[in-house]
């Protein structure tokens, strides 16, 4: 099951904290949120660590709820109700190597019984009392033992590991490594709290402008990404696009249905092999796949356009010819039914061809096949269009239309080696790209087998036979080719006796359309079949991508497949962090900040032994939801009193010094990261949790109405939400267009730009949060701005 996590909080005993945030209202807050756990918040307090004890009960191992004091909340109630871990966060102020060091760190606790013992120990030297965030004068390292002594099941992570001033890494009071702060302790940190997997070279990926190698794929281009909650095709914008030098082992499995070679952290999108119930598709790591029974997934469900008409776009054509010149003649648009406008469409890109003598006005298109029944369809179906068709059958199998609109619209499709299916069709529903399909195939298809279910086709266009493989996955199958005749191939006629009458001029594909897309591979069959499944040694260039999805469509020589993408790059630019877990949390002082970052597991039992395994090895841990790193307080370096923010090559530049006031600038986020780095590209970990960047539902309820995020018309909005949607998380990320256009149409506009990435960064610095705006509504508030200028 899938669980959002939200570690680290604050109660009202910490500064700056809410006063009205007791046990109840956090319990009622993470449902509307759609937070499944989260902490109890500032445990080493003496009056709330009472509170805890008084109205907490363990109902899962490790985890706690509220008890229930009323006996009439019903059944189903109770088993809705968040969970509690108990986490903290303190504050460590001391000095080591002349340098204050500020460090907060973020404490969990597997019981109450440890937490009892944690604030027995601190509290004979501290002052726990003070804050809900007590500062305690001793290192890191003297507190990470102290915790882990009193019960090894403790588990510590450094938080907000780079903001300048309360940080590990931090630019102001950190360390330039664990290992430098913690010492012989390090051994026992396993993650840090934040505020990629790769493809070889040859793999590529569909894009809605086709499909590209990673190398190709430009800003304005939109990957083909799988909806695991829905089984969905959508394009989506990628989120990043990197690519590294690496050197090393990565997985090779090639099979008749499967090509792949990725890096041993890359997640493969894969379902168990229990014959018994339905597939249950899930992402996992190929270095724990190997050598394993699984099955892999190679269609999905799209939801295209449907229209009643085509409109063959209006021309302009010269009227007369060299002999009698004549004026200009202007054909408007013509609309024609759709769906015998594809089966003609589809069969002349099969065996079709325009013909053009400017000098006698004759712009012809042809139709010919050996099929006196087919060509009887087209020349009714063209007749309807309103064409005079040619057809003499006593000489040929061709038919003939002389019309200078439609050869015109026909033309751009080139030759037999150059034709393509255009967006305008490959963006169709399902229905009508099957009519088009089979009237392509009439022509130049081959359908065979036992049950005649087998069907493929030949082509000499690479961009016919790519187009091909998309429409396949758009209507329910998949597709794969192969080449069958190279270039240069010399080829014979039966009528003069098998004598070689020409040369191939071009390379030949046959493509296989497959109906049944569960494709399964098990050790037995990859022996039996001289398949291949090891570990290959790599060297070169290896290309990672990110979409909000995590699945994406590749293909590698040919063979499509379902797969996963890869994570965020930024703390990858440092090897030192790559074997830690990278988790995401609120850190919020309010309950309407709680999950605007969080975490999200995939758990089969729920515990705290199996949460913290899952942080420490990375295994059941999705992803983190997160805000765009850019509206953290201090990702670029500035100086917030002369209003001056600079990115790092920039601030580089001045020597790091403010050019208004001659101070020193406070170094952000970015900075620090790069002066640490020892990669010029990211390099992909070991393994990790995937990322999705989100907007809080109330920050774009506000930039929708254009009114402050506070104010009481968004607060009535975003509770109206709430109760037709479910929870904040359930409206962000689950629901589909429909669903969310059933809610509120123009917000949810904005949640699907959101998703996809479409957005305009304002990086904060200094203390100065960040400003992240939905990309075209800010559009529109330029260009209305520009219009009343004039």
């Amino acid at each position: 099951m899938r669980y959002i996590a939200d570690f680290h909080l604050h109660s009202s005993f910490s500064r700056a904290t809410s006063s009205k945030i007791t046990l109840e209202s956090m319990n009622h807050w993470a449902k509307v949120k759609g937070i499944n756990i989260l902490s109890v918040a500032d445990f080493t307090h003496p009056v709330w660590y009472k509170t805890l004890k008084k109205k907490l009960e363990e109902t899962a191992p490790g985890l706690y709820q509220l008890k229930n004091f009323s006996t009439a909340t019903s059944k189903s109630t109770e088993k809705t109700k968040p969970y509690f871990i108990l986490t903290t966060e303190l504050s460590c102020i001391y000095s080591q190597k002349d340098k204050t060091r500020r460090l907060h760190l973020l404490v969990f606790a597997p019981n109450l019984l440890a937490v009892e013992k944690i604030n027995q120990k601190l509290g004979q030297r501290f002052n726990l009392s003070s804050d809900g965030r007590p500062i305690l004068g001793i290192s890191a390292k003297e507190l990470l033992k102290i915790i882990l002594d009193i019960s090894p099941d403790c588990f510590v992570v450094p938080c907000h590991a780079w903001t300048p001033w309360y940080a590990v890494f931090g630019s102001k009071s950190g360390f330039d490594s664990i290992e430098e702060c913690f010492e012989e302790q390090s051994k026992n940190i396993f993650a840090l709290e934040t505020g990629l997997s790769c493809y070889d070279e040859k793999t590529e990926v569909l894009t809605d402008n086709g499909w590209k190698k990673f190398t190709k794929i430009q800003d304005e281009d939109k990957i083909c990404t799988l909806n695991p909650k829905n089984n969905k095709i959508e394009f989506q914008k990628p989120l990043g696009k990197f690519a590294y030098d690496y050197k090393g082992k990565m997985y090779r499995l090639k099979t008749g249905r499967v090509d792949l070679l990725v890096t041993p952290n890359h997640k493969l999108f894969v379902s168990g092999c229990d014959f018994r119930k339905p597939p249950n598709f899930f992402l996992e790591e190929s270095k724990f796949l190997f050598n394993k029974s699984k099955r892999f997934k190679k269609d999905g469900t799209w939801t295209g356009k449907n229209i009643k008409y085509f409109t063959l776009p209006a021309v302009k054509m010269k009227w007369g010819n060299q002999y009698h010149p004549g004026n200009s003649r202007f054909e408007s648009a013509k609309k024609i039914p759709i769906k015998p406008w594809l089966k003609f469409f589809g069969f002349w890109l099969a065996e079709g061809w325009t013909n053009e003598d400017g000098a006698s006005n004759a712009y012809n298109i042809y139709l010919s096949n050996r099929n006196n029944n087919l060509l009887s369809e087209m020349k009714k179906i063209l007749e309807g269009f309103g064409y005079n068709v040619y057809w003499d059958k006593k000489i040929n199998y061709t038919l003939r239309v002389r019309n200078y609109q439609l050869f015109y619209y026909l033309k751009q499709f080139g030759k037999s080696y150059n034709k393509f299916i255009p967006k305008e069709v490959k963006c169709l529903s399902k229905e009508l790209l099957k009519i088009f399909f089979e009237y392509y195939i009439k022509g130049d298809g081959h359908i065979y087998g036992r049950n005649r279910e087998e069907i493929s086709a030949t082509t000499s266009s690479i961009r016919l036979r790519d187009d091909l493989q998309e429409i396949a996955l758009k209507m329910g199958m998949s597709a794969h080719y192969k080449l069958e005749y190279k270039k240069g191939r010399p080829l014979y006629s039966l009528a003069n006796k098998y004598k070689k009458i020409y040369k191939q001029k071009n390379d030949a594909w046959v493509i296989y359309f497959i109906r049944h897309n569960l494709y399964t591979t098990i050790p037995s069959m990859i022996k039996k079949y001289h398949y291949i499944e090891s570990w290959v040694n790599y060297k070169g260039k290896v290309y990672s991508l990110a979409v909000p999805n995590h699945v994406i469509y590749v293909r590698r020589n040919g063979i499509p497949v379902w797969c996963g993408n890869s994570d965020p790059p930024m703390n990858w630019l440092w090897s030192k962090l790559d074997k830690y877990t990278l988790i995401s949390n609120s850190d919020a002082h309010s309950e309407k900040n709680f999950g605007r970052e969080a975490n999200v597991f995939n758990l089969t039992e729920l515990s705290y032994k199996n949460i913290i395994n899952a942080i420490k090895t990375k295994r059941g841990f999705d992803y983190t939801i997160e805000f765009y790193p850019e509206e953290g307080k201090y990702h670029w370096d500035g100086h917030r009193d002369c209003n001056v923010f600079l990115p790092p090559e920039e601030a580089e530049k001045t020597k790091n010094i403010c050019p208004k006031c001659g101070k020193p600038l406070t170094i952000g986020v970015l900075h620090r990261v790069k002066e640490l780095a020892d990669r010029k590209e990211p390099f992909l970990p070991p393994s990790g949790p995937g990322f999705k960047n989100l907007i809080p539902l109330a920050e774009i309820i506000s930039q929708v109405l254009k009114v402050g995020k506070q104010s009481k018309k968004v607060e009535n909005v975003y509770f109206d939400l709430i109760k037709k949607g479910g929870s904040e998380f359930n409206i962000l990320l689950d629901l589909t267009k429909k669903e969310l256009e059933k809610i509120d149409k123009g917000i949810s506009e904005a949640i699907i730009l959101v998703r996809e990435g479409e957005v305009i960064k304002n990086p904060g610095y200094d203390g100065v949060y960040g400003e992240i705006k939905i990309k075209f509504l800010e559009e529109d508030n330029k260009n209305k701005n520009q219009k009343t200028l004039f």
